[in-house]
């Protein structure tokens, strides 16, 4: 495993965290019964996450070129989403604080595509 893979791994996390936060259920689950997150915030972490998963996109095909890191790509998506759905399922706190690994790992994966 590269670095890049993990990094695209954990950008993948970050994005769909961002983007499952954006919903009413999960959003309450994380903050409290009753509260909703404002439009604001909504289209901001919905951004946030499609920029995630691009740039995991970018670290995949940095990782295995553009013949196998497309279709690594959709293994890193899959195995992200099923660690998000079932976090949110258990352990809903854990999926913010896991979400925060994708800042660093998007400075590592720039660093090193751009080395």
């Amino acid at each position: 495993m590269t670095l890049l893979f993990l990094s695209g791994l954990a950008l993948a996390f970050s994005g769909f965290a961002a983007t499952s936060i954006t919903m009413d259920r999960h959003h309450a689950d994380i903050h409290g019964r009753g509260k909703e997150a404002s439009p604001a915030v909504r289209m901001r972490l919905r951004t946030l996450g499609w920029i995630g998963l691009a740039l995991s996109f970018m670290a995949c095909i940095g990782a295995s070129g553009w013949h196998i890191g497309p279709v690594l790509w959709c293994g890193v998506l899959s195995l992200a989403a099923w660690s998000v759905t079932l976090l949110l399922q258990y352990h809903p706190r854990k999926v913010m604080q896991g979400a925060w690994i994708g800042i660093p790992a998007a400075v590592i994966t720039t660093a090193l595509l751009l080395r």
